[in-house]
Parts: structure tokens; C-alpha cells; sequence
């Protein structure tokens, strides 16, 4: 029950779980003998005429995850026939669509068509997740003793108002940030020593935030040079076109970094005003220019469903960041997260079918363009129950993103509010154990904060 009510949130703001309502729904799940009965009652329909039922065997060990399927697929039919809505993902509730495919292979024929069948996946969705697992294809690895690197500097120019993050503004740490640059640098190190150790090997390494390139090129460098060893897919990320200087890029280069970020979100700057993003469109192209003069794949990302913006807004967007041919583009569909300065403010998320609109043309024009899919992942609250979904070049997928939306690869991380993740393969387990979240606690812990 702490997933399965998932299904009824995801219909939001369509059909509301509230305790005190009128209505009630009484979901049935009874074992006899083996067999698994599921039953919906419902004062909205008649028990007789309008319930849903399904009997099924399950294997005793596989009990649990699939009369949770079943529950959800059964819940979801319910909701699809109490609202009328459907949803492109329809009762997948869970960030890995990819994760559940991987599952089924060897188990059925047409894991694209079972998606559509069984869990009202819409076919265009279904195939963007065949899509992403076939385009990982050579990457995806469950090789037990590799890990991934990431490094987190939750430190940003200004705060966007649709960031829930722990990222703090530079301005009000200016002067700890020697001190978590110092911090940073002793668990890197700790890390690297780790890694020699238990002779593990480094996939690759992720650099994230915040903006890590709110540092100086100085302070940059202090932290990622003892990295730049290990001669693999090194990534950081520069979203913030403001942040960006030759300086800290030639840091970047020196230290091995092949790939950075450049993130417009939008190519409108209203909306970049209304955002509080700091930096407008020309500065964007400014920074993009100055990248180009390193060998640095790029990233850009972008985000559907943006306060105001229309569908031609976006598909001028999109279109502008095409035009410019970088190696990745990630589109996002805009997420109402908990302690956003939009939810704060009390935007509701929207479900009217424009923001898909806008999805739908992004997998049609990124397609025609010769982008291909390789990496998706879902959050809560998002418009229209989309998704969010990096897209690249032919050749040019970022291994760290697929090992961490896949969790197939364990990571070592440093920073404030960094999670470390250990994958165990033969044991069929995820632990997880992250450092302290706010930067003067972080700092407080290391012994650094005075």
C-alpha cells in the first residue's frame, strides 16, 4: 500500500485521495489456495455491473512484485473508467519504465506490445522505452567490481524556481566554500584510495550540482585533478551559461573532462526572467560559442511545460537547440516538486494534454534529426505523466547516466548531500548511504565549519 495508491495520484488532479471524501473505493486482495482474487468496490459503480475482477497463480517467490502488478493494472483500469483519462505510461507508476523491460526480457516475444497490453502503456511510449533499452545496447553492464564517480557542489549562481534541490546560491557561501572545497578534496581522495584498495574499476565520472562551475577555475581544479587520472567518460556540468568563463573551461580541459553541460531550458527569455534563472538567451550562445573552442561533447537541456510557454514557445526551443548540434539534448517535462518555489506558490500540475503535445513532437523532431533515446526517467508530479529523456548522437551516450537510471553500477560519492550506491548483483540489492545534505551541516561533519 505504499505503492499501489501511486496509481490514484497519478490521475491527479483528475480524481483526488482524500480521507474525508464522500466516495469511498475498497480495493480486495484474498489468497485461497494458491490463486490471488483482486476486487475494486466502488460507491461510483455497481459492484455487479461496473467491478473489476482477476484471478491469477503466481509462483511463491514472485508473489509479492506481481500481485502488485495485478493490483495496479486492475487500479488503473478503475481510475481510467472513473475519470476517463489515459495516461501515456498508464498504471507504470515508477521512475525506471527501462528497469521493468529489462525484467522481461526472456520471459516474452514482444516486450513492446506486453507493455501495451497488460499495462495500457500508449504504443508511442511503449516504443520510446524498446527504444532506450536498444540504444543502451553495448553499454549496459552488470559487471560486479566497476563503479562510477560522482562529485556534488550543490552551489548555483541564483535559485530557479522550479528546483527543489539543497543547492544553496554562491553569493550566501561565498566564504565556506574554501572549507568545502577543502572537505571535497580529502573524500575524493579517501575514494580514489578506496578504488586502488579493492582493486575496482572506474566507468566513469560525474561532476554534478547545483552548477560545480559557480567555483573558480582554481577551485574547480582543486577538486576534479585528482580525477583526471583514470582516462575515462569524465562529465561536468556548466548549466548555467552565466558560469561559464575560457578560464574554468581550460581547468576542465586540462583535468580530462570530456563532456559538459550547457543548459538553456528555454530559448525565450521571459521565461528565463520569470524562472530567476540570472542569464538570457545571448549569453547561452556566448557560452556555447566559447565551449566549442574545447573538444567537449555538449548536453543541453530543455523543459516542457514551462510557466506561460506555449507549444510554439517550445518548438522554437527545441528547434533552436537542434540548430546548434550538440552531441546530447535532454528534454524535461516540468515536475511540481515538493519545496519549489512554484509549488510553494501554489502551481498545480498540469494534465489538459498540452504538455504532451509538446513531448510528442520533441520524440518526432529529435528522431528526424538523427538523435536517438538512450536514457528515461519518471518523477511525481509530472505534467501530463510524462517523462523526462536523453537524447544523443549516434555513439554518443553518456555512460554514467545510463548506470544510474539503470542501477547496474555501483557509485562513489563526495559532497554534500551526495548518495553513494552499492550494487549488489548476486544478491539482488540496492544499499544506499548518503552524506549529510545541507552545506553547513556537510561541513559541520568534516570538521570544516567553524
Amino acid at each position: 500500500m505504499n505503492d499501489v495508491p501511486e496509481v490514484m495520484r497519478a490521475f491527479s488532479p483528475h480524481i483526488v485521495i482524500d480521507n474525508d471524501a464522500e466516495d469511498l473505493v475498497k480495493l480486495n486482495v484474498v489468497e485461497k489456495e494458491g490463486e490471488v482474487y483482486v476486487e475494486i468496490i466502488s460507491d461510483k459503480f455497481d459492484n455487479s455491473n461496473g467491478s473489476f475482477y482477476i484471478d491469477a497463480k503466481f509462483a511463491s517467490l514472485e508473489y509479492k512484485r506481481i500481485a502488485k502488478r495485478e493490483v495496479k493494472r486492475l487500479l488503473y483500469a478503475y481510475c481510467n473508467k472513473l475519470s476517463g483519462i489515459d495516461l501515456p505510461y498508464g498504471c507504470l507508476t515508477g521512475v525506471r519504465p527501462t528497469k521493468l523491460y529489462y525484467d522481461l526480457i526472456g520471459s516474452h516475444s514482444n516486450i513492446k506490445q506486453y507493455f501495451i497490453d497488460n499495462f495500457s502503456v500508449e504504443p508511442k511510449r511503449a516504443e520510446l522505452i524498446e527504444n532506450v533499452v536498444l540504444n543502451q545496447s553495448g553499454i549496459y553492464s552488470i559487471e560486479d567490481g566497476e563503479v562510477d564517480i560522482f562529485v556534488n557542489i550543490p552551489i548555483c549562481p541564483t535559485r530557479c524556481r522550479y528546483c527543489s534541490f539543497i543547492s544553496t546560491e554562491i553569493g550566501r557561501v561565498k566564504k565556506l566554500v574554501p572549507s568545502y572545497v577543502e572537505a571535497v578534496l580529502e573524500e575524493v581522495i579517501a575514494l580514489k584510495c578506496r578504488i586502488a584498495d579493492e582493486g575496482l574499476k572506474v566507468r566513469s565520472i560525474y561532476v554534478g550540482g547545483g552548477t560545480p562551475t559557480s567555483l573558480t577555475a582554481d577551485q574547480l581544479k582543486t577538486i576534479i585533478e585528482p580525477l583526471s587520472e583514470y582516462n575515462v567518460e569524465f562529465t561536468v556540468e556548466a548549466g548555467r551559461p552565466d558560469s561559464i568563463t575560457e578560464d574554468k573551461l581550460k581547468a576542465l580541459a586540462d583535468c580530462c573532462v570530456t563532456r559538459i553541460s550547457i543548459n538553456p531550458q528555454t530559448f525565450k527569455d521571459q521565461t528565463l526572467d520569470i524562472l530567476g534563472r540570472g542569464h538570457n538567451t545571448a549569453q547561452l550562445y556566448d557560452a556555447y560559442e566559447l565551449a566549442r573552442k574545447f573538444k567537449f561533447d555538449i548536453n543541453m537541456d530543455l523543459i516542457a511545460g514551462l510557466p506561460g510557454e506555449t507549444f510554439l514557445d517550445f518548438k522554437d526551443s527545441l528547434s533552436r537547440a537542434v540548430a546548434l548540434n550538440p552531441e546530447n539534448i535532454t528534454v524535461h517535462t516540468l515536475s511540481l516538486k515538493r519545496g519549489s518555489t512554484l509549488t510553494v506558490e501554489g502551481a498545480q500540475k498540469t494534465m489538459d494534454g498540452t504538455i504532451k503535445e509538446m513531448t510528442d513532437f520533441s520524440i518526432d523532431y529529435l528522431t528526424q534529426n538523427e538523435y536517438v533515446p538512450y536514457y528515461m526517467y519518471r518523477q511525481k508530479n509530472m505534467a501530463d505523466g510524462l517523462e523526462n529523456v536523453g537524447w544523443c548522437k549516434k555513439g554518443k551516450q553518456c555512460i554514467y547516466n545510463i548506470d544510474y537510471m539503470e542501477e547496474t553500477t555501483t557509485v562513489l560519492s563526495a559532497g554534500a548531500g551526495a548518495m553513494s550506491k552499492f550494487v549488489y548483483h548476486k544478491d539482488g540489492r540496492i544499499e544506499r548511504d548518503c552524506n549529510a545534505k545541507g552545506f553547513e551541516e556537510y561541513l559541520r561533519r568534516k570538521g570544516k565549519l567553524i
